[in-house]
């Protein structure tokens, strides 16, 4: 009978524990583009990200590749929803949405990154897709230097 009771007491103090989920980790979120022309300063590289929600390569490409690079000068890194309704003011001063920028720049797939210079300009080939996981942070490198080159002329 005092065995029962001590198993009894151990799952009535575990049953709270179990009934609570897990706390999800906080996954580093990346600054929404929200001003096109206002975020970038003349000769530094516009970085965009342009996910959707809920898709688990563009959280890899996220948390993995550009947070980490958020803290460099040089670059502004920003991410935008390919169906985003959230207004965006564009690089010529219009206000337009999320979703229609991403049309606008013919971006169709998540996760693209885009890069651009204080004018819109592509500055380096887009990144799209994440599938070769082994090689994205080179390829990624590389898209910057290039970027980084055409933006500071």
């Amino acid at each position: 009978m005092k065995s029962l009771l001590v198993a009894l007491l151990c799952i009535g103090l575990s049953a709270p524990a179990l009934a609570a989920k897990p706390a999800r980790a906080t996954a580093p979120v990346l600054p929404l583009l929200l001003d096109a022309g206002g975020d970038v300063r003349p000769g530094s590289l516009l970085v965009v990200l342009f996910s959707l929600p809920d898709c688990h390569w563009c959280e890899e490409v996220r948390s993995h590749y550009l947070a980490p690079l958020a803290r460099d000068a040089g670059l502004v890194i920003r991410e935008v929803d390919l169906n985003g309704r959230r207004p965006l003011t564009d690089f010529d001063g219009t206000v337009t949405t999320q979703a229609a920028f991403a049309k606008r720049l013919k971006v169709q797939f998540a996760p693209t990154v885009l890069f651009l210079d204080a004018q819109g300009r592509q500055v380096a080939a887009p990144l799209v897709g994440a599938g070769k996981a082994d090689f994205y942070g080179a390829y990624l490198d590389e898209a910057i230097a290039s970027g980084r080159r055409a933006a500071s002329k």
